[in-house]
């Protein structure tokens, strides 16, 4: 895909323009699943409003959908951890509207501040896909009674509907946007350069 762009643009194929392309579309799927996830949890609540109620759509879109909130904590703490950030609290454990959460005292110089922030901002989009992924590949192809098939699609949904980029995260996203997007490009340029690519 990216050799058809560069084709495309007329850019010259080199490894540092490569790297660029890559970052940019990575950074726009990332973006781009955020948005499409906060879509269809807004259509979809609506929906289930006309048919239950806006009360139990809530309830039935937000709370059975526990593991995934889990997961999408659990992945914002991860991330920052990684990255040097103190956690101070997770919560796990809906409170009101307010599903979970995970409080963090970025640490460091300001551009690894700014990468804990934005990297642990869209973790919860990464490892969806990543746990999707996996799934798919190794424990879907394993399925056959009625209730395997209810446990891995209940878990599915589950992990999409958490993929999303709330208010907070967006802002923390954007906030270290320009060494997370160097970072990025540095890790795609490495294997660019010798020719092996991701």
């Amino acid at each position: 895909m990216i050799k058809e762009l560069i084709s495309f643009l007329s850019l010259p194929d080199t490894p540092a323009i490569t790297a660029i392309l890559e970052t940019l579309v990575l950074i726009a799927a990332i973006l781009l699943t955020g948005f499409i996830v906060n879509m269809a949890d807004i259509i979809s609540v609506k929906l289930l409003s006309l048919i239950v109620g806006a009360g139990p759509a809530f309830l039935i879109r937000n709370y059975i959908t526990w593991p995934g909130t889990v997961l999408h904590e659990l992945s914002h703490a991860l991330f920052a951890f990684i990255l040097g950030a103190k956690i101070r609290e997770i919560n796990l454990f809906p409170k009101g509207e307010n599903l979970g959460s995970v409080n963090i005292v970025p640490r460091g110089n300001l551009v690894l501040r700014s990468l804990q922030l934005s990297f642990s901002a869209i973790a919860p989009i990464v490892t969806g896909f990543i746990g999707i992924i996996l799934m798919w590949n190794y424990l879907q192809p394993g399925l056959n009674k009625v209730w395997h098939y209810i446990l891995f699609w209940y878990f599915m949904i589950s992990i999409f509907f958490h993929m999303s980029l709330s208010p907070e995260d967006r802002k923390n996203f954007f906030s270290g946007i320009i060494p997370t997007a160097v970072l990025i490009f540095l890790i795609f340029l490495i294997p660019a350069h010798f020719g092996t690519g991701f």
